[in-house]
C-alpha cells in the first residue's frame, strides 16, 4: 500500500512521464531521504545495485498492480537500442485511498523538486551520488568488476545538506514568511534535517517515558 502510494504521487506531481528506470529512482531517493529525516524506511523496499542503479522489482509488481486496479496504464515501447521501455501514464486525477501521510509527502516533495526538471542522465547521476551507491561505485573502480545484486545499505546515510549557522537561520526566516519564498531546495531540505536531529533526543526521552 505504501509504494503505491508513493508510486502514484510521484507520477501525480512529477511534471512529466516517467519511465520505469526514472520513477525507481525516485522511489529510491525518496528512502534514501527519508532514511535520513527519520532514521527508517518508509516501506520495506531492499535495493539492489543494479546495471542502471538502485533497483527493486516491487516497485515494478506494484506497478502492474496499479494498472489492473485501473489507476495507470503501463506504455511497452521499443526504445533507440532496439529493446523495450516503459512509460506510466494516470487513468484517474485522484485517489483517496492512496493519500500520503504529511510526513511521507514532505519528503516526496522534495524528490519532486528535485527531480522535476532532470532528464533520464541526471536523475540516474543523482541516484548515484549518495552515500550508499557512491561506497558501491568505489569498491567497484577498487576491484574492477561489477557488483550487481549487492545489497544498497540505506544506513550508510549521512549528511548530505551542510549548511552554517547563518543558513540555517536565514532558510528559518524564509519558511516562516509567507511572503517570501523558502529559498533554495538544498537550504529548505537542510533546515528539515537541522530541525529533526535538533530534537530527536527529545522525542526519544518523550516515547521512553510513555512505555
Amino acid at each position: 500500500m505504501d509504494l503505491k502510494r508513493l508510486i502514484l504521487f510521484f507520477m501525480k506531481n512529477g511534471h512529466k512521464t516517467l519511465g520505469r528506470t526514472e520513477l525507481m529512482k525516485y522511489i529510491y531517493l525518496f528512502e534514501y531521504y527519508y532514511f535520513q529525516m527519520y532514521g527508517k524506511q518508509y516501506t520495506d523496499l531492499v535495493f539492489e545495485r543494479y546495471k542502471f542503479g538502485p533497483n527493486q522489482s516491487s516497485v515494478v509488481e506494484a506497478t502492474y498492480a496499479l494498472e489492473a486496479e485501473g489507476l495507470i496504464a503501463v506504455e511497452a515501447y521499443k526504445n533507440f537500442y532496439d529493446g523495450t521501455s516503459y512509460d506510466h501514464h494516470l487513468l484517474e486525477d485522484s485517489f483517496p485511498d492512496y493519500e500520503l501521510a504529511a510526513n511521507a509527502e514532505l519528503v516526496a516533495g522534495f524528490v519532486v523538486d528535485t527531480l522535476w526538471n532532470q532528464n533520464y542522465r541526471g536523475v540516474l547521476d543523482i541516484a548515484y551520488s549518495t552515500p550508499p551507491m557512491k561506497e558501491i561505485l568505489e569498491e567497484e573502480i577498487q576491484t574492477g568488476s561489477q557488483l550487481y545484486g549487492r545489497v544498497i545499505d540505506m544506513a550508510k546515510s549521512g549528511p548530505v545538506f551542510k549548511s552554517s549557522r547563518k543558513a540555517r537561520m536565514e532558510a528559518k526566516k524564509r519558511l516562516q514568511s509567507k511572503e517570501v519564498s523558502r529559498g533554495s531546495d538544498i537550504e529548505y531540505y537542510a533546515h528539515l534535517v537541522d530541525q529533526n536531529q535538533k530534537f530527536s533526543d527529545t522525542r526519544r526521552r518523550a516515547n521512553l517515558a510513555e512505555q
